[in-house]
């Protein structure tokens, strides 16, 4: 699509007169059809006696003004990212169907109508709200997890169409790769190229969000988005260590992952691990398949003393390691609480 120059010359003149006012900045950005058409702007800003520099400059500002709504927002991960983007200056609504200090709005995602209304005015979604594996083991009901999981995606996508939001960030859940996580005789190496295989109701109902999004981003054009995160549930001291070896993810490394998301302009349907990364080279994955603790020794040496005054055991076995180069190539995640952070810090304590 041409942008005609009268209508480049009208933004340019609006971007000047409303230098130092975010909000109306942020509609007359809103109302140029591509963002690639700054490549056309800067240039006639510079012939214009406007800098580039402070262009650009705007356009950072303008993003930290986006309305974000945060699904899940009582939960672990959704808790954090809505402080996440908070701390960046966003403004962030959290929403639950459960009351806690970073839940703004009641919601109950199952219910379209209410999901339309109380969508309106946002500029991006991240949907963290779930059933997860956990409830699996509680035993809910497989209808329980396609009303909430499935129905409950499929409205807020819905909505974003009919009030215009153009981001959308789902939370999937590396349990999706299931069955091929499988192998008796090497740890399996798991990239985003790895075919999720689902093994429950939990994996299949992602699966099927997964697909959902993609959908949107073909046929719709909305700029979805995946990011399949690392366990990171409530337990012992021990077990989360030795997770973070090679499958665990601290939720402040995943709200960060989702913050990049956010900020990123998707040209192509992208899927993202999120984890907190691991030492682990593709020749390690027989060894610490079958006798783990040579290959730990020889990248973390500190960590035998630290492991032997806590009385802590180290994995018998490791049957995978999460990768999250893709997130690093493109949208520059780079974990803070990894293994070692958390070794030093639980070893210090």
């Amino acid at each position: 699509m041409e942008f005609p120059p009268s209508r480049t010359a009208d933004n340019i003149g609006q971007i000047k007169a409303f230098e130092n006012h975010p909000e109306k900045l942020k509609e007359i950005l809103r109302n140029i059809p591509n963002r690639s058409h700054f490549v056309i702007l800067t240039h006639l800003c510079w012939a214009w006696g406007f800098q580039v520099f402070n262009l650009l400059l705007f356009l950072k500002k303008i993003d930290r003004y986006m309305r974000i709504l945060v699904t899940g927002s009582a939960g672990k991960l959704g808790k954090v990212t809505v402080q996440e983007l908070r701390n960046s200056g966003y403004t962030v609504v959290g929403a639950d169907i459960l009351a806690s200090d970073t839940t703004d709005l009641i919601l109950d995602i199952q219910d379209f109508q209410s999901v339309l209304a109380f969508t309106k005015g946002f500029d991006a979604i991240i949907h963290t709200a779930a059933l997860h594996g956990r409830h699996v083991d509680l035993q809910y009901s497989r209808q329980s997890f396609v009303d909430t999981n499935i129905t409950g995606t499929l409205n807020l996508l819905n909505a974003c169409i009919k009030n215009q939001i153009r981001r959308f960030l789902f939370t999937s859940t590396t349990s999706i790769y299931g069955n091929a996580l499988a192998d008796d005789h090497e740890a399996v190496w798991v990239t985003e190229q790895l075919i999720a295989r689902p093994r429950d109701i939990y994996d299949i109902t992602k699966q099927a969000c997964e697909e959902l999004c993609r959908d949107f981003f073909e046929k719709e054009g909305m700029m979805t988005s995946i990011y399949r995160v690392g366990r990171f549930l409530p337990e012992s001291e021990n077990i989360t260590l030795n997770h973070r070896l090679y499958r665990g993810l601290d939720e402040r490394d995943g709200a960060a992952g989702l913050r990049l998301g956010l900020e990123y302009d998707f040209s192509s349907f992208e899927i993202f691990n999120l984890s907190s990364g691991s030492p682990f080279h593709l020749e390690d994955l027989i060894d610490i398949k079958t006798n783990p603790l040579p290959v730990i020794a020889k990248y973390y040496p500190e960590a035998i003393a630290i492991y032997q005054e806590n009385n802590w055991s180290f994995p018998a076995s490791i049957d995978r390691v999460y990768r999250c180069d893709k997130a690093t190539e493109i949208l520059g995640y780079n974990p803070k609480y990894t293994f070692t952070y958390l070794l030093n810090e639980l070893g210090q304590g």
